[in-house]
Parts: structure tokens; C-alpha cells; sequence
């Protein structure tokens, strides 16, 4: 008896910590109970008004462990399916559901539990089968519709709860959005005034400095793709002209033993991506780039997606007391988080953004799903 006291126990202390977990709406608290309550009660209704028997017949310490019992299972077989509901909805939008399978899972869950209760508990005297395997069949025959028709109400519920969610979500990409726009409306503020500094500056360079000369040409067209392309799609021949004026404007200022590898697909025929969504993290690796002053830049073109990477070399005694929190401090500018709400608004749902550091390198991946 003392391993059942503990058993009770632990399934106790299961339910409390679960039940904890849930919404502060009395529903969730209360509404296993009421279900567990109005099952055994119609299995009562079936088992003994159908028999003419005395509906509280067998004495009514025996019917209350059966509503115990009954009540607990339904606290049960709530959590296992609150849980296993939260996985299926948090999957991608693009995987659906096997209703079909889900239904018989619960069907499986329902009887997998119920069963060994009910023949434990009437081998330990706590309840009461009176017709041996036909009650079995009854306990089954009531339970099995009565709990699928419970399961259809929580799935229904996690269903328009995450619906929900997703409204709340899309509002919120919505309003990024439109914080974003206003953002690039502020950046434009007057661009013509910028180009015709930039163009005044270069007049005024010696013609013999063509190097400085070269230099604001490159800032020029780098900054007028940046700003009038940065909210149409364009095509992946434009965007990688521009990678690589950007990467060879980097090399310009950077000291003259930086090594940049890069390897990148030529063929990029009927594919159009949204703009400057590498040139952060090329940025980036720029930025960190320490000891062996080496970068390597990789672009290939898959059969559905995009992958883009990059690492950068790290210097060896900061590399090592940096390896771990390296990502850290890499992500925390403005020029990555302004790329995570980018992505989130031309690719959500579609795009994996990975970082990550060791002693010597800090490497960076975007794969972008066409």
C-alpha cells in the first residue's frame, strides 16, 4: 500500500505542477474536473439505469473513489494533450497536421490509460466491476467518444489560441514595418544633398590622386543602390555587383595583408531576392576581422534556397577570452538587429540565421528559402 500512497502522491504533484502552468482562466482549473465528473456520471447512467439498478448502488464510498479516480485521469490525459497540442502548433505553418493520425494517437492514450486503472484499482478494492469484461466494454464504449469529443474541445481551443498568437504577430510585423518605412523615410531625408557633397568632394581632389578619386565613385553607387533598392526585389546579378563593390571598397581601407576568399555561384538566372540582406554580416566579419586578417565569403545557389556564409579570423589571445560570448557581441549592433526584423519582414518563416564563435573564428550563416 505504501508504493500506491507514493504513486498517488507523485500523480499529485504531477497535476499541481502542470496545472500551475496554465492559463489564469478558471476554465483550465476547473474544466478537466467537470469532464471527468459528467463521464463517470453517464457511465453510471448507462451501467446502472439501464440495469434498473439504484444509481448510487454499491454504496457511495465506492462511487466517490470512481469519481476520483475519474477526475484524476481526465487532469491526466489533459496534460499529456495540452503538451502534445504545443508541439503540433508550434511546427511551421507549411507542415500541416495529420488530424487523422492525431485522433488516433488519443484513442490509443485514452484506452493505454484508462484500462490498467480501472483493473488496478478494482484488483485493489477501490471500485467495483460487477460483470467482469462487458463492464470493461461499457467503461470503453462510454469513455473512448466522451474523452475524443474532450480532445476535439482542446484542440479547437489551442487552435483559435494560436490563431490568436498569430494575429497578435502579424500586427506586430506589421507595425515593425511600418516603423521601418519611417525609418527609411528619415534616412532619405534630402539624399540628393549627400550625392552632390559626395560629388563636390571629388572635384575637389587632385587628378592625380585616382585611388581617392576611385574611392568616392564607389561610396557613390554603393549609397545610391542602398538607398533606392532597399524595399523592391532585385535580381541576384544586382545584388552580387553590389557585394562585390562593397567587399572591394572594404579591402580599400583595411590593411594590405587582409586575405578575402570567396566562393560564390555564377549562375543566378531567374532568381530575385530583397536587397542588402548579406551586406550586414560581410559588415560585420569587416569589423571583427583580428589576427590572421582572413575572411571567407561563400554564396551558393540550392535547388530551394539560398545559402550564404562568412567567417573572419579572430586574434588569439582575445580570440580566447572572447570565444564564447564572440556571438554575443557580434549580434549586438545595430546593423544585425536591423537585419533579424528585415528577414522577419520579407522572409518570415522563411529564412534560418545562424551565428556562432570559436577561438580563432567567428562564422555566420543566412539561408534564405526561394
Amino acid at each position: 500500500m505504501t508504493d500506491w500512497k507514493k504513486i498517488a502522491g507523485l500523480i499529485t504533484d504531477i497535476m499541481r505542477a502542470n496545472i500551475a502552468k496554465l492559463s489564469g482562466n478558471p476554465i483550465h482549473y476547473l474544466g478537466p474536473a467537470l469532464w471527468g465528473i459528467a463521464s463517470f456520471n453517464i457511465l453510471r447512467v448507462v451501467t446502472d439505469v439501464t440495469k434498473k439498478d439504484e444509481f448510487w448502488s454499491g454504496g457511495i464510498r465506492i462511487h466517490s473513489v470512481g469519481l476520483l479516480i475519474s477526475v484524476v485521469f481526465c487532469y491526466v490525459i489533459t496534460v499529456l494533450w495540452r503538451r502534445r497540442l504545443a508541439r503540433i502548433f508550434a511546427a511551421k505553418p507549411t507542415v500541416k497536421p495529420n488530424v487523422a493520425v492525431e485522433y488516433i494517437v488519443a484513442v490509443v492514450q485514452i484506452m493505454g490509460i484508462l484500462n490498467p486503472t480501472v483493473f488496478v484499482s478494482e484488483r485493489l478494492g477501490w471500485i467495483y466491476m460487477g460483470d467482469g469484461y462487458i463492464d470493461y466494454i461499457l467503461v470503453n464504449a462510454i469513455y473512448v467518444p466522451l474523452f475524443l469529443l474532450y480532445y476535439m474541445f482542446l484542440r479547437n481551443e489551442r487552435s483559435d489560441r494560436n490563431m490568436a498568437d498569430n494575429r497578435i504577430y502579424v500586427e506586430q510585423i506589421k507595425a515593425d514595418k511600418l516603423n521601418t518605412e519611417l525609418q527609411l523615410l528619415k534616412s532619405q531625408y534630402h539624399p540628393h544633398f549627400l550625392f552632390n557633397a559626395l560629388n563636390t568632394v571629388y572635384f575637389q581632389i587632385d587628378e592625380s590622386n585616382t585611388l581617392a578619386k576611385k574611392s568616392v565613385e564607389q561610396l557613390s553607387e554603393l549609397l545610391r543602390y542602398q538607398i533606392y533598392t532597399v524595399d523592391e526585389k532585385v535580381s541576384m546579378e544586382q545584388e552580387l555587383a553590389y557585394l562585390k563593390s562593397y567587399i572591394a571598397f572594404q579591402q580599400q581601407r583595411l590593411t594590405a595583408r587582409l586575405t578575402v576568399r570567396t566562393d560564390i555561384d555564377e549562375d543566378w538566372t531567374d532568381i530575385s531576392i530583397f536587397p542588402l540582406l548579406f551586406q550586414p554580416l560581410i559588415e560585420n566579419a569587416f569589423k571583427y576581422v583580428r589576427g590572421q586578417y582572413e575572411i571567407a565569403i561563400c554564396l551558393k545557389r540550392r535547388p530551394t534556397n539560398i545559402c550564404f556564409s562568412i567567417s573572419n579570423s579572430l586574434s588569439g589571445a582575445a580570440a580566447v577570452e572572447a570565444a564564447i560570448p564572440r556571438a554575443e557581441v557580434a549580434e549586438s549592433g545595430a546593423g544585425l538587429t536591423n537585419l533579424k526584423k528585415r528577414l522577419a519582414l520579407c522572409y518570415p518563416q522563411r529564412h534560418t540565421l545562424n551565428t556562432h564563435a570559436d577561438t580563432t573564428h567567428f562564422f555566420a550563416e543566412l539561408i534564405l528559402d526561394l
